[in-house]
């Protein structure tokens, strides 16, 4: 069938919620086949769970049929909903979104080989000025990144973006508006080094919820010199960075959370507020949450910069 798809959403989300599907320019070509026969129609948006539609003619809630979907991929399933401007054609069967994304590519000539717009909910840490604030992504593409965040961004403002798995990027905020922000990247991420990154994030698993610490709260709790921050930060494994939050500190030790779980007797690389990066080795792992030494002590004169950082402003 004709039809690159570049112009659809491909979406992580397994949710099934109806987004308002604008118009045929802005939407990729499909087939539906059912009962009325077969029709062209506008898919807009394409989840493992289903695709959002727009059809020329009537439909009816709970019809069976099957969808053709640019780039060769096709899907058995019913009709949710009865407008035929804005209804879901629910699959059978769990889509490989990430496969059908590069089914998609692989169908586009080498030189209009352009990711099309990916939604995905994955936190990330923005670092500007000298804050580092978490977001939310909203939806991602070579060119930039739609965010959620509490941060107070500004038009034109550089700022350094970490998305676990990857290298911090670099970028600039475009436009801000009620608690989200767009971001330019300063150079496009290519499709070579997006792919194998949504694969991974499309295959991560949340982290298992294991039973409390034994002991105090914290084990830092009731080490003298220790601190309590709430501080976003990032890690680096190899050569890539994770988010993750520092709770507390000494000069020793430190515990921090992170959606990506790190085995004891990992080495890792700690990004500190104020200090900069400082080799750890993790000694406890409890799902999300870490306990590590620091292979470097911290010195009296750094616990004093981090206390500062500590304070409220």
């Amino acid at each position: 069938m004709s039809g690159s798809g570049r112009s659809a959403i491909f979406s992580l989300s397994d949710g099934l919620d109806p987004v308002a599907p604008g118009n045929g320019e802005n939407a990729a070509h499909g087939r539906l086949t059912g009962s009325t026969g077969t029709r062209d129609c506008f898919v807009h948006r394409i989840t493992s769970a289903g695709a959002t539609l727009t059809v020329t003619g009537p439909v009816s809630n709970g019809d069976r049929g099957r969808i053709e979907l640019p780039f060769g991929v096709s899907a058995e399933g019913s009709v949710l909903g009865d407008d035929p401007a804005a209804f879901t054609f629910c699959f059978d069967e769990p889509l490989d979104v990430v496969a059908a994304l590069a089914r998609c590519l692989a169908a586009l000539p080498t030189e209009r080989r352009q990711m099309p717009r990916v939604e995905l909910r994955q936190r990330l840490c923005i670092r500007h000025g000298d804050q580092v604030d978490f977001a939310w992504t909203r939806n991602l593409s070579p060119a930039g990144l739609g965010v959620e965040t509490r941060a107070a961004l500004r038009v034109g403002e550089a700022v350094e973006i970490t998305l676990d798995g990857l290298r911090p990027i670099a970028g600039e905020i475009r436009w801000t508006e009620r608690g989200q922000a767009g971001i330019a990247f300063a150079e496009e991420l290519g499709w070579q080094i997006l792919m194998p990154w949504l694969r991974q994030v499309a295959n991560r698993r949340p982290p298992v919820a294991h039973a409390p610490m034994a002991g105090s709260a914290s084990p830092l709790g009731a080490v003298k010199n220790a601190i309590k921050l709430d501080a976003a930060t990032h890690v680096r494994s190899g050569s890539s960075w994770w988010n993750a939050q520092i709770t507390s500190l000494s000069n020793a030790l430190v515990e921090f959370e992170s959606d990506t779980e790190f085995a004891p007797l990992c080495g890792l690389w700690l990004s500190l507020p104020q200090i900069g990066g400082w080799p750890i080795r993790v000694i406890e792992c409890h799902g999300a949450r870490h306990v590590a030494e620091f292979r470097l002590p911290l010195r009296p004169h750094e616990m004093t910069r981090l206390s500062e950082a500590a304070r409220p402003r």
